[in-house]
């Protein structure tokens, strides 16, 4: 559970009477052995860092990667509230969906919620082979903690028995009757989203709209603001907004071109050389917001279950984001503003950065980065901090007074780099907000 904080301090605990301990207590009901506990945060933050490389290895795309974030990092979350006889899934959803066994006096919670992370995750990626990685390193890292192989496989065995429940529950959301069902039919219409250079690629997952959200039970409930009436008249403001975008190419100054590229954020970026024809393969934006999550968890030194508590709360807000924002996306069927500028101002116009194959109202990097800093800013109030998620890619750190800032910058970046309508960024930033507000909300109770 997260208590927000109304100075900038991030004692916001999931627990209580965890707040600086190195040891969980825990009892069953008819024992009251203490077992100490052998992971703290490193093994949360490990986890986590394992599941955004699984992503750039296996190539998925933003929505799939916020499936594999929020799973995993829930089943966590839920693993920690059994321990003090409760079912947070249960009460956020008012729903039955898991009984909480009895946890002998040997259990480590702190292994049992690992172990629940790593079974979901496994049953999520193509590269099984790094969570059973994971899984050996935890196994090494508790024994030489001082856990007994006994405390160990009791608790590997709790984990597992929740990750069982919860598997069941998630193998409902539709995942396989969205990934098998039929592409997306171009529209013969001027407004109407349609292929898009450099490759053309056909539409990225048209039918995610139609999977279950974790907490939202109306993606109606949760409409971004309308968006100006599609035209092709010089003096509407359809075509207002088109020309800003084009506008804004032609006066983006150094800083601007490096804040599209820093945000970029494109999984499989499309290179084309001559012959030489390759795909860069990078952090998605859920993957980026992951990561920002894991850095300040480690600046601020979080205790074990407030680390799993945060990226439960970021991750789940982001997979109930991205499904509200599809939704709009494949409702609205907007053109892009790369296609409508080709016919109607500038045929030879270039964006500055790749765009991503599917339409354009609202933006998803403006909704993921609003769902994620809302809630961050929520735990660390007018927080500075430095990322630095795309060193690897070549860019310098880049350092924000707050996850508001850092979360407007992400969706403004999509409009300097000429892929999206100023109206798309900024409705679908606030729409972000709106739902990690919602999400942050049950995490507080």
């Amino acid at each position: 559970m997260i208590v927000l904080q109304p100075q900038k301090l991030s004692t916001h605990i999931l627990f209580g009477f965890l707040l600086g301990l190195t040891v969980i207590p825990q009892f069953s009901c008819k024992d009251q052995a203490v077992v100490k506990s052998a992971f703290n945060a490193d093994q949360v933050h490990l986890a986590n860092q394992t599941l955004i490389e699984i992503t750039m290895e296996d190539v998925f795309n933003p929505p799939v990667a916020t499936r594999i974030f929020a799973y995993p990092n829930l089943v966590a979350h839920e693993v920690l509230n059994h321990q003090k006889g409760s079912s947070f899934m249960n009460q956020a959803l008012k729903d039955s969906i898991f009984t909480i066994p009895d946890g002998s006096a040997e259990v480590d919670y702190t292994i049992a919620s690992m172990a629940a992370f790593c079974d979901v995750a496994k049953k999520l990626v193509f590269s099984e082979y790094m969570i059973d990685s994971l899984m050996v390193k935890f196994h090494d890292q508790a024994i030489t903690a001082g856990q007994s192989e006994a405390v160990w496989k009791e608790s590997l065995a709790y984990g597992q028995a929740i990750a069982e429940s919860f598997n069941t529950w998630a193998s409902k959301d539709n995942y396989a009757k969205v990934k098998a069902a039929d592409q997306y039919l171009i529209q013969a219409t001027d407004s109407s989203w349609v292929l898009t250079p450099p490759n053309y690629e056909q539409a990225l997952e048209p039918n995610w709209k139609n999977m279950r959200p974790i907490f939202i039970k109306d993606l109606n409930e949760f409409k971004p603001k309308p968006r100006p009436i599609f035209s092709t008249d010089k003096t509407s403001e359809f075509y207002t907004q088109a020309k800003l975008v084009y506008s804004q190419s032609k006066i983006n100054g150094a800083a601007e071109k490096k804040t599209a590229l820093y945000w970029d954020d494109n999984p499989n970026e499309f290179n084309d050389a001559g012959h030489n024809v390759h795909f860069k393969h990078k952090v998605s934006p859920p993957a980026h917001w992951i990561n920002i999550t894991r850095q300040i968890s480690i600046s601020r030194k979080e205790n074990f279950a407030s680390a799993v508590s945060n990226y439960s709360a970021v991750a789940t807000a982001m997979y109930d984001g991205i499904i509200v924002c599809w939704f709009t996306k494949f409702t609205e069927q907007l053109v892009r503003p790369v296609t409508y500028i080709h016919k109607y101002v500038d045929k030879t116009w270039q964006p500055l950065i790749q765009t991503p194959p599917f339409p354009e109202y609202t933006s998803g990097h403006s909704t993921v980065s609003g769902t994620a800093s809302s809630i961050l800013e929520r735990i660390y109030p007018q927080t500075s901090f430095t990322d630095s998620t795309e060193v690897p890619f070549g860019f310098e750190p880049r350092t924000f007074d707050s996850f508001y800032a850092a979360g407007q910058e992400a969706s403004d970046s999509r409009f300097y780099g000429g892929i999206h309508y100023k109206f798309g960024v900024d409705n679908g930033f606030e729409n972000g907000k709106q739902i990690g507000n919602f999400i942050i909300s049950l995490f507080n109770h």
